[in-house]
């Protein structure tokens, strides 16, 4: 039988496990060792004019994500971000398991966009007007929940959602309101995304916020000095879940605690475009607010930005930070310089990061000028701030 889930309004949402796969790594050890030897795990993929740089897995990941494969063969007919999605899960612990107290809330941002463009493709060039029996199921953004939930053996509540580059910190706050409802015990909460096709980079290429770079050593300069002139997003594939537990306040000593959620805050602000936020980054400057005071505090030590190295949108979150915290600045840092904009698998990415913070007090420097300077000091709690087209904005506390 599950356990009784914990509804007391004093005790707070813990992670107690998380697994990943992306450019940084594919398990605890091999992350934790990208993130202290530091620089970008940034590639070209392509050549001549269909070169772009890309957060592709390593060939180490790779291995990793085929070997399990290789033991689930029932996943071979899957779109790529339901196989990142799975591996993540059993990362995070949840292999063989039957855990009907279990919810699963994965988000995407494209979801199965790989596989639908196969399937496009194919129907396009048949000329029948007809397609295999697969298409529908297995590119429906439902599929992605379900296929982990029958993969852990959860009978709980199995959802998905998708607001954009935002997608996984809504995905893990929506988590936390199930639980604190009482409809599930745990839940497995974050997001995949797997879109280094030609058709998704071209689309990012239209609105004028890929980056050019592709020889450069750093193809995503997020927040650089330079950000004003041009931009230098970079798309990155990957996959990272969180397990959320509801503890109350004596067991938050125990050493399985990754980290407590202590404050969690969203917001959209009305937009004049589909892709850009106004000047003043108002949406996350709300989402920062409300989740600090979510969390009763008025500072942070560190913040995990955005920033995925668009011009407009670096420089509207930086004016959103200082109009939270002023002059005194927490730590500033980022990941996409280093494994790209994973979009609806961004947020969770960042939560990783930021436990890492939280457990080593170490970040990684940015490699070129930036308009900040951190300062050393204790890393006690962190903020990481997601933001996606439409105006909507998600901030989230952690601590220790």
């Amino acid at each position: 039988m599950p356990k009784s889930p914990v509804t007391n309004r004093d005790s707070s949402v813990v992670i107690t496990a998380l697994g990943s796969i992306s450019a940084q790594g594919h398990d605890a050890a091999s992350v934790d060792a990208s993130y202290e030897k530091g620089g970008t795990r940034l590639g070209v993929r392509g050549s001549g004019q269909d070169a772009a740089p890309v957060g592709a897995l390593s060939t180490e990941a790779e291995a990793a994500l085929s070997a399990f494969l290789a033991e689930h063969p029932r996943y071979a007919d899957l779109d790529r971000s339901v196989k990142l999605a799975l591996y993540a899960a059993h990362q995070a612990g949840y292999g063989a398991l039957d855990d009907p107290g279990l919810g699963v809330m994965v988000g995407s941002s494209r979801g199965a966009t790989g596989l639908w463009e196969e399937y496009y493709q194919a129907f396009r060039a048949s000329g029948e007007q007809r397609t295999p029996s697969l298409t529908s199921p297995t590119t429906t953004l439902g599929n992605l929940s379900s296929w982990v939930a029958q993969h852990v053996g959860a009978t709980g509540p199995a959802s998905e959602m998708s607001s954009t580059c935002s997608t996984s910190l809504y995905a893990i706050g929506t988590a936390m309101a199930w639980l604190r409802a009482g409809m599930a015990a745990r839940f497995l909460a974050g997001g995949t995304e797997a879109p280094l096709t030609a058709f998704t980079i071209a689309q990012m290429r239209a609105l004028r916020l890929y980056s050019k770079a592709s020889e450069a050593l750093y193809p995503c300069r997020a927040c650089a000095t330079d950000a004003g002139r041009t931009s230098s997003m970079v798309l990155g594939e990957g996959a990272c879940l969180l397990l959320l537990e509801l503890w109350p306040p004596e067991r938050l000593r125990d050493d399985s605690c990754l980290g407590v959620i202590r404050g969690a805050g969203f917001a959209l602000e009305s937009i004049q475009t589909g892709t850009a936020l106004s000047e003043e980054g108002l949406a996350l400057r709300l989402s920062m607010q409300r989740a600090l005071a979510d969390a009763g505090l008025d500072r942070v030590d560190a913040v995990v930005t955005h920033s995925p190295g668009t011009a407009l949108g670096d420089r509207a979150e930086l004016n959103a930070v200082r109009s939270v915290f002023g002059a005194e600045l927490p730590v500033l840092t980022s990941n996409k310089w280093i494994l790209g904009h994973t979009l609806g698998a961004a947020g969770a990415l960042a939560v990783e990061y930021a436990l890492l913070l939280l457990r080593t007090g170490r970040w990684v420097e940015y490699p070129y000028p930036v308009p900040f300077t951190n300062r050393a000091g204790p890393v006690r709690t962190v903020l990481v701030n997601s933001v996606g087209f439409g105006g909507n904005a998600a901030s989230l506390i952690l601590g220790r």
